[in-house]
């Protein structure tokens, strides 16, 4: 029998150092200076060997490789190199191996992009979030709407592959008329832009941020549903018109320049992730590591577990997952998923088609632009309530 291949290494890394929280921003990161770099670098290098060790990177060839966060492009010019180094040791590198680093509008430099693209990173993610001056002040971003220019700009002069930037949709204002201009000059600026890749983030009120702390003293942050969904929509049309594909839920690309580090989410492959609070998957189990460099460190220093869980996905979980990740993307799900094809389920897909929420492509099953905007309420049409499965939805996916 011939030996089953070792599947290929999607590898995210999560480097947690930021300039300061933003209010909205659940992701574990802190500040940071060179001796913290100096820990984070020492305690990766170990984890990545104790992968070698156990055999987990034998014979596995590196496809993709993510640089998440936090703030990847804070580090220094000597931890950039060393980081790299490490990542690009791990396993040998596909021809083809998308790299990606999210990057700061204010640490956007000619010359860190030529370092960068000296090593060969060949896509960046800008974290643009608006072009308006008073939505980045209510997101409590530190760049201002010339900065963001100058760094996309700067990204595309420096040749990288692909160029993709984050917007951020469902801000409340005191005047709507003024948050739909807005909204619509965000829109306009950035479709300008021979940008290659756009993620589209409509914000959220996480536990634990700033953003929910003035939310339960009774401030309003985001909008009405309808408002939402006009945005949403908004955007869409936008895309449409300067030649994306809508492609997933959040993510606008033009041909051939879909995240493929992304797509390997979706689509439920392997991947593994390195540093503090990041998310592995290996088809069966998921687990995070601790969310604390400290902890991690610590543990990773002594030879221990920097896991903070583990939870190994039963089939009915694994259905339930591969289901809401086919129905985030442009393809959909296959007709035959067992939680479609099911004598029961057929009732509620054919509803909700005939509803204009889901299409039938082939033999394939996907949402709308509709059904794009209500797709956990349709996941619970059909496969039930979120307490019907023990799934929880935002392990699936790394932060970004």
């Amino acid at each position: 029998m011939t030996p089953k291949a070792a599947p290929p290494l999607h590898l995210y890394v999560h480097v947690p150092f930021c300039a300061r929280k933003c209010p909205y921003c659940h992701f574990y990161n802190l500040g940071h200076d060179d001796a913290r770099e100096s820990v984070y670098l020492d305690a990766l290098e170990r984890e990545l060997a104790a992968w070698r060790g156990r055999g987990g990177l034998a014979g596995r060839r590196l496809e993709t490789l993510y640089w998440g966060g936090g703030t990847p492009s804070m580090l220094t010019g000597a931890g950039f190199e060393r980081l790299a180094g490490l990542c690009l040791a791990a396993a040998p590198a596909a021809g083809d191996l998308e790299w990606t680093m999210e990057v700061n509008p204010d640490d956007a430099t000619p010359e860190r992009f030529d370092r960068w693209r000296a090593r060969e990173v060949d896509r960046v993610s800008i974290g643009v979030q608006s072009f308006d001056p008073e939505r980045l002040a209510f997101l409590g971003r530190v760049h201002g709407p010339r900065r963001a220019l100058d760094a996309v700009r700067g990204a595309l002069a420096a040749g990288f592959r692909s160029v993709s930037i984050d917007l951020m949709f469902n801000l409340a204002a005191a005047d709507p008329a003024a948050r739909r201009r807005a909204w619509a000059t965000d829109l306009a600026t950035a479709f300008a832009l021979p940008v290659h890749h756009v993620s589209l983030y409509g914000l959220t009120i996480e536990p634990g941020t700033a953003f929910a702390s003035r939310t339960g003293a009774g401030a309003t942050l985001t909008v009405s549903d309808p408002a939402y969904a006009a945005e949403y929509r908004a955007a869409r049309r936008a895309a449409e018109r300067a030649g994306f594909e809508h492609y997933e839920v959040s993510s606008f690309a033009r041909p051939g320049h879909r995240s493929r580090h992304n797509a390997a989410y979706w689509s439920g492959a392997s991947y593994l992730g390195l540093g503090p609070s990041a998310h592995s998957f290996d088809g069966r189990r998921r687990w995070a590591n601790a969310s604390s460099l400290t902890a991690w460190a610590e543990a990773l220093a002594v030879g221990g577990d920097p896991r903070e869980f583990v939870e190994t996905l039963g089939p009915g979980e694994r259905a339930i997952e591969t289901l809401y990740l086919g129905l985030r993307t442009r393809e959909g799900a296959p007709a035959a998923h067992p939680l479609l094809a099911a004598p029961d389920a057929r009732p509620v897909v054919d509803a909700l088609e005939a509803q204009g929420l889901l299409r039938r492509t082939g033999s394939r099953i996907a949402c709308t632009g509709s059904g794009f905007l209500v797709l956990d309420a349709l996941l619970e049409r059909l496969v039930g309530p979120p307490g019907a499965a023990s799934v929880r939805i935002d392990k699936v996916l790394q932060p970004r």
